[in-house]
C-alpha cells in the first residue's frame, strides 16, 4: 500500500504559514506589518533553495513572487541580513515537528526502541566566519563548519542536527546523550569513542556498538591486563568473540567482536595508514600495523538479542549517515553558499538544512517494500514538484492532493535500479540466524 503523505499537508501548511509567523515576531525579524511576513520570508529561501539548491538572490525574488510577494534584490538581501536567529529557531522547529513514528518492520531490530547514527561532515564557508568557525588548520580553508547530525533508522528521521567550528573534535560532541532513550542502540565511528559516552549509555540502559579504539586499556572480565596484538595472536581463530573489560578507570564489562580480515584489505589499510602518517611528518608503530590484520568492535548488547553476524552486518548501517551527507552535498548544494557575510551564509545554510529535513520526513515512510526507492530519485521528484507545493501552500486540501500525487510518483518513477550486490536493509533482512 503506498503511504499517504496527504496526511502530513495540515502539518506543513502550519509549519510555513503560522508557526513562521509567530517565530518571526518572536526573533525580532518581522516588527512591523509588512508584505515579507515571516511566513512568506520562510517559503521564499526554503521552498526557493528545494526548487534550485544554487539559487541566486534574484532566483529567489522569484520564488517571492511564486508565494505572493514582490520584492526586490536589495531588499530581499537587507531581511536577510538580520535573519540568521529566525532560521536557527524555524530549523529546531522542523527538527521537532518533522519526525516519522513508524519504525521499519524489521524482526531482527524490533529489540530496539530506536538505533541512532551519530556522523559528522565538514563544509568550507567565507573567511568572514573564520573566528566563529574556525578551520582544522594546516593547508585547509580557514573558516570550516561542522554538522554534527543524528539520524534515528527505523524511522529514518534526523532526530539531532548542530554546527559547530570545524576543528572541534568529535569526542567533545555529547548531543545525541541530552536526551538518552532506554532500549535504544546508538552507532558511531572511531571519531566519537569516548568511555565516558559508553558508559552513560550503559548506565541509561541503552546499548552501543563501536570500532574498538586499539589505544584503550584492555582487561579480561576478572580485571587482568591484556595485551590486545597478543590476545589476537594467540587466540587463533578468524572470527570471535569474548567478554572483556574496557577502559583504565572504567573497566567497562562488555563484548568483543573480532574478524581477521583478507590480507588483501589488511595491506590496504596499512598504506593507508601509512600515507597518512607520512603527511603529518609521522611514523606509524609496528604494532599499530599489526592490528590492522583484524577488526575489532566493542558493545554492551547480549548476544541473545544480536548474534556476532548480525554485530557485523548491522554496524554497516553507520554508512548510511555517510549516504545522508553524500546527498546532502550533491543534490542539495549544502558545501556550496552564496555570499561572503555571516548573516547570508549562515541564513541560507539553515534554510537549506529545513528543506533537507522535510525532504527526509517525506522519504522516510516508503523506505520499505519490493524495491527500495533511490533517494537520489525521490529528492529530484521532490525538487521537480515543489512549485506544485509553492502554488497550492494556502489551500489544505489542495496541498493533500499534491502531496498524494507526490507520493504516485515516489513509486512510479522512483525506486532503485535492479542490482545483484545487496542494499543494506536486504542484508539485514536476509540475517536468518535465530535470536533465541
Amino acid at each position: 500500500m503506498t503511504p499517504n503523505l496527504g496526511t502530513f499537508a495540515p502539518m506543513i501548511q502550519t509549519f510555513f504559514t503560522q508557526t513562521a509567523n509567530q517565530v518571526a515576531y518572536t526573533t525580532g525579524v518581522v516588527k512591523r506589518v509588512s508584505k515579507l511576513t515571516g511566513a512568506l520570508f520562510v517559503q521564499t529561501l526554503v521552498l526557493g533553495f528545494l526548487d534550485n539548491p544554487d539559487a541566486t538572490l534574484n532566483g529567489l525574488t522569484e520564488t517571492s513572487q511564486d508565494v505572493g510577494v514582490t520584492i526586490t534584490k536589495q531588499g530581499l538581501q537587507s531581511r536577510i541580513a538580520k535573519s540568521v536567529r529566525f532560521f536557527t529557531e524555524m530549523f529546531q522547529q522542523a527538527i521537532a515537528l518533522f519526525r516519522n513514528d513508524l519504525p521499519l518492520d524489521l524482526k531482527v531490530l524490533q529489540q530496539f526502541s530506536a538505533i541512532f547514527l551519530t556522523d559528522s561532515s565538514i563544509i568550507a564557508v567565507p573567511d568572514a566566519l573564520k573566528e566563529e568557525f574556525p578551520g582544522c588548520g594546516g593547508a585547509g580553508p580557514d573558516a570550516t563548519i561542522k554538522i554534527q547530525l543524528t539520524f534515528e533508522f527505523l524511522r529514518g528521521v534526523i532526530t539531532g542536527l548542530c554546527c559547530q567550528a570545524g576543528r572541534t573534535p568529535d569526542q567533545k560532541y555529547t548531543g545525541e546523550l541530552e536526551s538518552i532513550q532506554a532500549g535504544a542502540l546508538y552507532l558511531s565511528d572511531l571519531g566519537y569513542f569516548v568511555m565516558s559516552r559508553f558508559r552513560r549509555l550503559n548506565e541509561h540502559h541503552a546499548y552501543f556498538l563501536s570500532r574498538f579504539d586499539t589505544q584503550t586499556a584492555l582487561f579480561t572480565p576478572e580485571g587482568a591486563p591484556c595485551d590486545l596484538l597478543e590476545w589476537l595472536r594467540a587466540h587463533g581463530s578468524t572470527q570471535f568473540e569474548e567478554p572483556v573489560r574496557i577502559g583504565q578507570k572504567e573497566q567497562l564489562l562488555c563484548r568483543m567482536i573480532v574478524l581477521q580480515v583478507p590480507q588483501e584489505v589488511a595491506d590496504e589499510r596499512r598504506r593507508k595508514a601509512r600515507e597518512t602518517a607520512r603527511c603529518k611528518g609521522r611514523t606509524p608503530s609496528a604494532r599499530h600495523l599489526a592490528l590492522m590484520d583484524w577488526t575489532v568492535y566493542i558493545t554492551n548488547v547480549p548476544a541473545k538479542m544480536l548474534t556476532l553476524r548480525q554485530v557485523v552486518i548491522l554496524y554497516a548501517v553507520r554508512w548510511q549517515i555517510e549516504l545522508i551527507f553524500k546527498l546532502w552535498k550533491s543534490e542539495g548544494s549544502l558545501d556550496r553558499v552564496a555570499g561572503h557575510h555571516r548573516e547570508r551564509v549562515l541564513s541560507e545554510l539553515y534554510a537549506k538544512l529545513i528543506g533537507i529535513v522535510i525532504m527526509q520526513f517525506l522519504l522516510a515512510p516508503f523506505r520499505t517494500g519490493e524495491r527500495e526507492l533511490s533517494v537520489i530519485k525521490v529528492v529530484r521528484i521532490i525538487q521537480h514538484h515543489i512549485r506544485h507545493v509553492i502554488e497550492h501552500l494556502d489551500n489544505c486540501e489542495q496541498l493533500t492532493q499534491v502531496l498524494q500525487d507526490l507520493a504516485q510518483q515516489f513509486i512510479k518513477s522512483g525506486r532503485k535500479d535492479k542490482r545483484r550486490r545487496l542494499t543494506t536493509l536486504q542484508a539485514i533482512l536476509a540475517t536468518k540466524e535465530s535470536l533465541a
